[in-house]
């Protein structure tokens, strides 16, 4: 071998080790790579489906089970106030307009009942309101049944109303069987026969709704002396017992 091929011969020794040199360094200065896991991942669990509303259907009689609607619904406690602002002041007729010649203040203060005549408005009447809303609280949900010659109620804390619908005469009530009071088909509605917290008469009617999906249950109360009656109607939904 000539000088001159021994020569080109180490230096392409030389460049080959500087080039192993830096290869080294760049390996050992480089970051780490992403490492591959030793067992795959499985994939992320899928979302569970919305559980679907349960559709209630129409109904063609007051039969089912229903929950109250409180947003259609009159509140008792205003109604009664109402009718008794009505009945305590005097000067205010039917509709609430002030009554002519009537309620002006006598001559030493007035009557027995305050200056303007009336009857007051004091604890006794916060007591005969008090009884009144007790008697038409509406319940939270309640489960007609249709039966022969009868009705039942039953609410969501289990207390049943029975409503005789063939002129039968309630039996004596016992402590701690269901109430039992007299009623009547009205064509498709259902109304009943009670007594009222003050010997007041009162009834309710069990109407269906055209659309077969709601009931309305409205309470008439008699009025004391000339005033109108009181109304209330509760609103109740077609729905389905979760309990069941």
């Amino acid at each position: 071998m000539s000088f001159a091929g021994f020569r080109t011969v180490v230096w392409i020794a030389m460049l080959c080790g500087v080039s192993l040199v830096c290869s080294a360094r760049a390996r050992a200065q480089a970051p780490p790579g992403p490492m591959s896991p030793s067992h795959p991942l499985p994939p992320p669990p899928k979302a569970p489906p919305a559980k679907k509303k349960p559709v209630v259907e129409s109904r063609s009689t007051l039969a089912g089970y229903w929950k109250l609607n409180k947003d259609e619904s009159d509140d008792p406690k205003s109604k009664i106030e109402d009718s008794r602002r009505r009945n305590d002041d005097p000067t205010r007729g039917p509709g609430g307009n002030p009554r002519v010649g009537v309620g002006y203040p006598q001559p030493g203060g007035g009557g027995p009942n305050g200056p303007y005549g009336g009857r007051g408005t004091g604890e006794e009447g916060d007591n005969r309101s008090a009884q009144l809303e007790e008697f038409v609280h509406p319940a939270f949900s309640q489960t007609i049944d249709l039966k022969n010659n009868e009705v039942d109620a039953t609410n969501d804390q289990d207390t049943k109303l029975v409503m005789f619908t063939d002129n039968r005469k309630p039996p004596k009530q016992k402590d701690n069987g269901p109430e039992q009071i007299p009623a009547h088909w009205d064509g498709p509605k259902l109304v009943t026969d009670e007594k009222g917290p003050q010997g007041r008469k009162a009834s309710r009617t069990y109407e269906l709704s055209f659309d077969g999906k709601q009931i309305y249950e409205t309470w008439r109360i008699e009025a004391k002396k000339s005033g109108p009656d009181i109304i209330i109607r509760y609103v109740y939904d077609a729905a389905i017992d979760e309990h069941k």
